[in-house]
């Protein structure tokens, strides 16, 4: 069944936090016509005792199928038409998955729904580098002062290692990056993290009200702290894609394939075909790439000790 979007209205309205509300109004003839769509795939698909398929009379199979049913089809079919071409119309481009309210539904009216959803926001990046040197810097003082004390001593001294860690990194570039996480963001990652939880612990056994109770934690409470780390990742996920941006980092197709060949991937070269994972392998050596570079840069002379 093909749908083929028709006039429409849009109308966007700007809310707090990078979200937006795009409400879409769509007229009352593509309804029918897409109703009526429905209802002829019905009568050819749904068998009815006394009748060859495809030849039930029109009332029967609406009968049998149920008109809630078919109203159910209706609407998710003209979510599923006219969601894209209203982003298409309005440019917007959605970094979550729609929040969809039916405003108005009758199949002798305009079909009004409004789609909420989060954009990317406006990123300031601060002064993510100088902290992280007087920090490095710091700690090797401290550890060339615990050099010195213990030659003074007699001691015998180890050669310093000393290494930031990714996860430094990333603190202080959320620490000083400005920019409001949309909570339509916030409450999907927090969704997904306590559904990988409630799997991870039925897989030993435990249901979630075990789970809570050996914690001692109620689920509003584990839900307000997952929320906490979601917001931050989201922030910090942010943050970095706007630092690649800034730096223009790159990564050729022959590293992405490297790294699905070295990931034991069944046929890497077939998977370079699959947009979505290719950019999504892309995104995590941009990260990593990143990172890294910052972190050479503050150890200076020292990072070849821990190659």
């Amino acid at each position: 069944m093909i749908i083929f979007p028709g006039n429409m209205q849009t109308q966007v309205e700007k809310l707090p936090k990078s979200t937006l509300n795009i409400k879409v109004t769509v007229p009352v003839d593509k309804v029918k016509e897409t109703y009526e769509l429905l209802v002829v795939k019905a009568i050819e698909e749904t068998e009815v005792e006394g009748f060859r398929k495809g030849k039930a009379p029109r009332d029967i199979v609406i009968d049998k199928v149920g008109v809630s049913n078919l109203y159910g089809d209706l609407v998710n079919a003209l979510l599923k038409a006219f969601y894209p071409q209203a982003l298409k119309e309005t440019s917007v481009s959605p970094v979550s998955n729609p929040k969809v309210e039916i405003n108005e539904f009758d199949i002798d009216k305009d079909f009004v729904f409004t789609a909420t959803v989060a954009v990317r926001p406006e990123i300031k990046i601060g002064d993510y580098l100088s902290p992280l040197k007087q920090s490095y810097q710091t700690q090797l003082d401290e550890k060339t002062k615990e050099n010195q004390e213990k030659i003074a001593k007699g001691e015998q001294i180890q050669e310093i290692h000393l290494h930031l860690s990714p996860n430094e990194v990333i603190d202080q570039i959320v620490k000083v990056s400005e920019l409001e996480v949309p909570d339509l963001l916030v409450d999907e990652e927090t969704d997904r993290m306590l559904s990988k939880l409630i799997n991870q612990a039925q897989s030993i056994g435990l249901s979630l009200d075990q789970y809570l109770k050996s914690q001692n934690k109620t689920s509003d409470e584990l839900r307000n702290e997952y929320k906490v780390i979601a917001e931050k990742n989201i922030k910090a996920e942010f943050a970095l894609g706007q630092i690649i941006k800034d730096k223009n980092v790159d990564i050729s197709d022959e590293q992405i394939l490297e790294t699905l060949k070295a990931g034991g991937f069944e046929n890497p070269e077939s998977r370079m075909d699959n947009l979505y994972e290719k950019l999504y392998v892309k995104s995590i050596l941009q990260k990593n790439k990143v990172i890294s570079e910052i972190i050479e840069e503050i150890e200076g002379e020292n990072h070849h000790e821990h190659q």
